[in-house]
């Protein structure tokens, strides 16, 4: 135990309160107590007033003094000295109403009603639906450009204009969209406004806890804290992907992937990975957003991202915190389909998805399909490590001699440099023995081992594996200049419209078949692919058919293509194929036959006039719908689009045209004979005298005629007879069939009988003049939306820019976190308002939106 040691007090302004006081006193023992066994000759720390306010205790130089100020805390716990701090901003969640402000205005939003209840409980009043804050009004980045208003402008374009979550893509779209909640944490710099400058408070006690708990736990290559100036951190580019993965512990990693595969774990705000502060959510708060984010991240991110700085960032690599994975070496040989085409990750982040595009030795455009796969393992320095103390495995000189080289060393680099923080880090993963080996001939001048710890590289924290794969490679290619090609659009932000792909190789003379993977992205963890086919190949279609020499009763179809035929349509999607093939006719011809039974009674006649004998038989009917259907001069146009501030949706337009088209439709009885039929004889002195049947044994003789004996029975099958076979169709020879050939004595008939059913034939023809048919298709959230069943805009099918510098946009935004599920497209139905699809009271689905925080409705 250490004993009481005087100190001075110096309070800077206002008046300390007994709870103040008190809290001084109970620190005091507690800095004492560490810095005696760290064995520390020096020692500073920073920590809150209860009632307001901060104080600092510091022994330095055998000088024990307390300093308090009861005035600006907030400065001191933004010192980036990579130590743990226990402030917790607060996020608000909602949507940006106005994104570019005028001098003097302030950005709007309209938050959830969640984050109504979390700020009223905060500041205890009610709280309006829609705020102006100065808090999110964060002109664009420098590090963005792209977003910047080009040249002078009475307007500031925020960042919530056209940073959106949606060019980033897996659980990073998630993270942009939640950090994007926090706004200016330099509180000194707002208004003072209890809302403008509002943050977490939690209970007293839990604070202390925390306070003792991480007063000295070193954060790996972060601050803990988010951006002061609230500005995004995060790249989305080709050049440069940011994106979050998960370990097998389910710990998320913030990843770089550009010239190399870079991995760090995800800055976070240390004290809410505590278990006991996810306690304290889910049982005291319960604040559905809250546990939103901590059961998506495992804390709240604090939206830092790896150093920019490049001698800062190698330091970290050094120290083992930012981890090489792997190389890019080919890929970064391409170049990406537009600017902001990153890296597509999935949710888990173990994959990602690109594609690049270069000129081959002929001249002609490849396209390569790569895929990046991860396998990250957990380490137990993840959320950083904690005090060291020299250890009870060196004797008091030893420690001594350790204590007072680390001393010396830490007082060479400032705390608040990066390089003094890296150090900081490495000392604690190094082997004592190592460190006091080092000590042993150390001069006064510190430099040299400044810059020998400096240039010490630590093993990484963690054993990453991961590569590149090229999985596939095709050509891009068209015979038509730029106008005449096929459309697939690309949005580039700078450009304000999406930019038409050119197809032109780079040399003339050459050209190739093309089946290639152009763009490649996840949709709701879905792989989805764009390809484009081209094809200078005709080919002579064979008549698709299954029609057969016997047609009675069921449906056939007859496909004939006149002259040669391709394929036309030049993209096609993981979700919709509408290619086709195409000739200069193609006539489609379709046939449905039904049954319609047999003759209502027998036909009959005699073999000839005054024959004795004749033959009985019978016809099963059918009827056959002939439908044809002649296209001539068939075309399919198929355009892409992928819509502004979107990583992971297209817009699919087609165009399907022809020169005329004919139609013809007919309905015919048709008949087939039943193979069995059967033989009869008669009598009558004038009309059937001669050519007795060879077969007479009906009884009684015939007189005048009477009776008709149907006497034989013969089967005769023919190719299509089984139709009509059913057997036997008259039982019990010799048979009496007087009633149907000669009923009537006064009357010779000669041949008769039969019933055909009544059916109304008929046959039409129709002819069209040429016709523009299309559609529409949205896909998103692994859903394919029919926007609408009209021909499309023309100018999907229309270079982008056209000659004149006029080009097209579409644009659209998403819900990327949160239990609401909601997503829109800047194509509008007849009232004007965007389609959309699920539902968000925050919006009236008139603009691409920015969602921040999370959206839980």
């Amino acid at each position: 135990m250490t004993g009481p040691i005087p100190y001075g007090l110096h309070v800077i302004s206002g008046e300390l309160t007994d709870q103040d006081t008190d809290r001084i006193l109970s620190v005091i023992h507690r800095f004492l107590t560490y810095k005696e066994a760290a064995q520390l000759e020096n020692l500073k720390q920073v920590y809150d007033l209860p009632d307001g306010g901060y104080f600092i205790i510091q022994h330095v130089g055998g000088l024990f003094r307390i300093i308090a100020d009861k005035q600006e805390p907030e400065k001191f716990k933004f010192i980036n000295d990579g130590l743990v701090k226990t402030f917790v901003p607060m996020f608000f969640s909602g949507v940006v109403e106005k994104a570019t402000v005028r001098q003097g205005e302030k950005v709007k939003l309209k938050i959830t009603e969640q984050c109504r209840r979390r700020l009223e409980t905060q500041l205890d009043r009610n709280i309006a639906k829609e705020l102006q804050l100065e808090r999110f009004t964060i002109e664009q980045s420098y590090k963005f450009p792209e977003f910047m208003i080009q040249g002078e402008s009475v307007l500031k374009r925020t960042q919530y204009f056209a940073q959106n979550p949606g060019w980033y893509s897996g659980t990073m779209a998630k993270l942009h969209q939640f950090v994007g909640g926090y706004g200016i944490q330099e509180f000194e710099s707002l208004p003072d406004d209890d809302i403008e400058r509002v943050q977490m408070k939690l209970p007293e006690k839990l604070l202390l806890e925390f306070q003792d708990k991480y007063r000295d736990v070193r954060l790996p290559g972060y601050s803990g804290l988010p951006d002061k100036r609230g500005e995004f951190q995060y790249d989305y580019k080709w050049s440069k992907t940011h994106g979050v993965a998960f370990d097998n512990e389910h710990k998320p990693w913030l990843i770089q992937v550009s010239s190399k595969v870079y991995a760090m774990p995800l800055p976070i705000i240390p004290i809410t990975a505590d278990p006991k502060f996810h306690q304290y959510v889910q049982e005291e708060l319960g604040d559905p957003e809250l546990l939103e984010i901590l059961e998506t991240f495992g804390a709240f991110p604090s939206g830092e991202c790896f150093p920019e700085k490049s001698d800062e960032f190698q330091q970290w690599v050094r120290a083992g915190v930012i981890i090489e994975i792997c190389d890019t070496a080919d890929f970064m040989q391409h170049m990406g389909m537009f600017t902001g085409c990153g890296w597509s990750f999935n949710t888990p982040g173990i994959a990602a998805y690109n594609t690049g595009w270069r000129f081959d030795e002929k001249g002609l455009i490849e396209c390569s399909t790569f895929r990046l796969h991860l396998e990250l393992q957990a380490t137990d320095k993840h959320y950083g490590t904690d005090k060291i103390s020299p250890g009870n495995e060196l004797n008091a000189q030893d420690q001594s001699r350790l204590a007072k080289y680390l001393s010396a060393l830490f007082s060479a680099i400032p705390v608040d440099q990066n390089i003094g923080r890296a150090i900081r880090y490495k000392i604690r993963h190094i082997d004592k023995a190592e460190i006091l080996a080092r000590a042993e001939n150390v001069s006064e001048d510190m430099t040299a081992e400044v810059e020998y710890w400096d240039q010490y590289i630590c093993s990484p924290i963690a054993s990453h594996k991961g590569k590149v794969h090229k999985l596939y490679t095709g050509k891009l290619y068209h015979h038509a200049k730029p106008p005449g090609q096929p459309q697939i659009k690309f949005p580039e932000f700078v450009a304000g419209m999406c930019i038409s792909f050119d197809f032109t190789p780079a040399e003339r003379g050459v050209s190739a078949e093309c089946d290639t993977i152009m763009y490649a992205y996840f949709d709701d963890d879905v792989l989805k692919v764009v390809k484009y086919f081209y094809t200078a190949k005709a080919f002579k279609k064979n008549v698709d058919t299954d029609f057969e020499e016997c047609m009675t009763v069921g449906s056939w179809y007859w496909n004939e293509s006149v002259g040669e035929s391709t394929v036309s349509g030049h993209f096609y999607l993981t979700d919709i194929d509408d290619r086709d093939e195409i000739s200069v006719s193609t006539i489609e011809t379709t046939v449905k036959g039904e049954d319609k039974g047999y003759d209502s009674k027998p036909s009959f006649g005699f073999i000839h006039f005054f024959a004795m004998q004749g033959t009985m038989w019978r016809n099963r009917y059918f009827t056959h719908l002939t439908k044809s259907h002649q296209v001539n001069g068939k075309r399919i146009e198929i355009a892409l689009l992928v819509p502004m501030f979107n990583r992971s949706t297209v817009l699919h337009a087609n165009r399907t045209s022809s020169q005329s088209e004919s139609y013809s439709e007919g309905l015919e009885l048709m008949s087939i004979r039943d193979p069995y039929s059967y033989r009869y004889w008669t009598y009558h002195s004038i009309f059937a005298w001669n050519t007795p049947l060879n077969k007479q044994t009906g009884k009684p003789y015939p007189k005048n005629g009477n009776p008709v004996w149907v006497e034989i029975e013969e089967y005769n099958p023919s190719m299509c007879s089984d139709f009509a076979d059913q057997g036997p169709w008259i039982n019990g020879l010799p048979a009496d069939y007087t009633w149907l050939i000669h009923p009537d004595n006064n009357e010779w008939i000669h041949s008769g009988g039969g019933g055909a059913p009544k059916v109304n034939t008929y046959s039409i023809n129709t002819n069209k003049p040429a016709e523009i048919t299309g559609n529409l298709k949205w896909v998103i959230n692994d859903q394919i939306i029919t926007i609408n069943t009209k021909v499309p805009d023309r100018r999907y099918f229309e270079m982008s820019p056209d000659e004149y510098g006029n080009g097209m946009v579409r644009s659209g935004s998403k819900v990327f976190l949160g239990q609401t599920n909601y997503a829109n497209i800047s194509e509008t139905n007849d009232a004007g308002f965007w389609k959309y699809t699920g539902f968000s009271s925050l919006v009236n689905h008139s603009r691409a939106y920015h969602f921040i925080g999370v959206i839980n409705e």
